[in-house]
């Protein structure tokens, strides 16, 4: 309804007896009725009218956006998505009403979102993968048109790609700035598992820096506690005794460390905490059995 009601906007600023107005209705016929490189060829001659003709003063700025757009909207029917992010950058330069710039920005989030899901591109002939392409669009967007009705979709979906491609350090920055600047997205909740998953991957073993473990039960626990419904509960729950095990692994090892250096008290301080915290694991039966040594030989002693 609103393309049909800007086409004839559109039409009624032309002049009688010029044949603009008549193209734009093909156009418009041709795209709606799935004639996609007919009307990709309209628009592109009505566009060529519009800025060579010699009475072009009243089709300049957002007249020649909407015909734009509607060549935008032609090749992304097309699935020619780089021709469609071209017109779409020409759209930004021509003085975009704010229907026009709204659908524009639209266009390049699904042409952002078509890459990241695996679509192609075509470079020197060569149909290439494009999800990098689709990543760079997407934050470009968000970069400088934030706010936007899909702005927190497409940061979860950067987020997500780069924690499915090992690429942690990268998800959890996207997942932090959703979490901060759009508390009220739907994504909130994934996101907030997701975070932890981001930091629990960048832990490489427990001889390592586990900075990142603290944080990531943070975000654990705090999911439990705003999100308890959203069917994610057990696998943070599990997630939690996985951090509560590496946790058992690095002061078993400490443990080990001050028990070669000859520092028994010191030892005991972490094997009593792997005895509080996880009882019934590995970790736990061994610390016993250390206790039980070190008792034994104080009391030979």
């Amino acid at each position: 309804m609103k393309s049909t009601l800007a086409l004839l906007v559109l039409v009624a600023t032309f002049q009688q007896g010029d044949p603009l107005p008549e193209m734009l209705v093909q156009a418009r016929t041709a795209l709606e009725e799935g004639r996609y490189q007919e009307a990709v060829d309209l628009y592109e001659d009505a566009i060529d009218l519009a800025l060579y003709s010699d009475d072009s003063s009243a089709l300049a700025g957002p007249m020649v956006a909407r015909l734009r757009l509607g060549l935008a909207e032609g090749y992304r029917a097309m699935r020619e998505n780089d021709e469609a992010l071209r017109v779409t950058e020409d759209i930004f330069d021509s003085e975009p009403g704010p229907e026009t710039l709204d659908r524009a920005l639209e266009i390049r989030y699904e042409i952002g979102l078509a890459f990241l899901g695996g679509s192609t591109r075509r470079l020197l002939g060569l149909e290439v993968r494009a999800e990098r392409k689709g990543i760079e669009i997407l934050t470009d967007l968000v970069r400088q048109y934030p706010y936007q009705g899909f702005s927190d979709d497409a940061i979860y979906q950067c987020a997500s790609w780069y924690l499915k491609n090992q690429l942690p350090k990268d998800a959890e920055r996207y997942f932090q700035r959703l979490l901060m600047e759009y508390p009220e997205s739907s994504w909130a909740a994934p996101s907030q598992i997701l975070m932890g998953d981001a930091l629990l991957a960048q832990i490489k073993g427990y001889q390592y820096d586990m900075a990142p473990l603290a944080a990531a039960e943070q975000h654990y626990r705090r999911y439990l506690r705003l999100f308890p419904n959203q069917g994610e509960s057990q696998r943070a729950r599990n997630s939690l005794n996985k951090i509560a095990e590496i946790r058992a692994k690095r002061r078993m090892y400490i443990a080990r460390y001050y028990l070669g250096i000859d520092r028994p008290k010191s030892a005991r301080i972490y094997l009593e905490k792997v005895i509080l915290d996880v009882p019934d694991s590995n970790e736990a039966a061994e610390a016993r059995q250390i206790l039980e040594g070190l008792a034994r030989k104080a009391e030979e002693s």
